[in-house]
């Protein structure tokens, strides 16, 4: 499980860890849903940017260790399937 957010344009992308109390691996993604940059084990709590090596247009949010225990890595292609209720 986690979280998606899903912008209008590729763009340079920076995420925070301010309010979020657990660790979480942090997936940049862009136009072609091409992960370009992972941070792993973002640190709760932290008001430093985490950016992108490169533009973006996706980002996922998951618990920190998704990406080691699935052995996701920078260069890897995301999916997904959108279901409307």
């Amino acid at each position: 499980v986690g979280m998606l957010f899903i912008y209008e344009e590729t763009q340079p992308l920076a995420f925070w860890m301010k309010n979020t109390y657990i660790s979480l691996d942090i997936i940049f993604v862009d136009e072609n849903m091409q992960i370009v940059t992972i941070k792993k084990n973002a640190k709760p709590l932290s008001e430093k940017m985490i950016l992108s090596n490169r533009d973006s247009m996706y980002v996922v949010e998951v618990n920190a260790g998704f990406c080691n225990k699935y052995f996701i890595k920078s260069g890897d292609y995301l999916s997904y399937e959108r279901t409307l209720y």
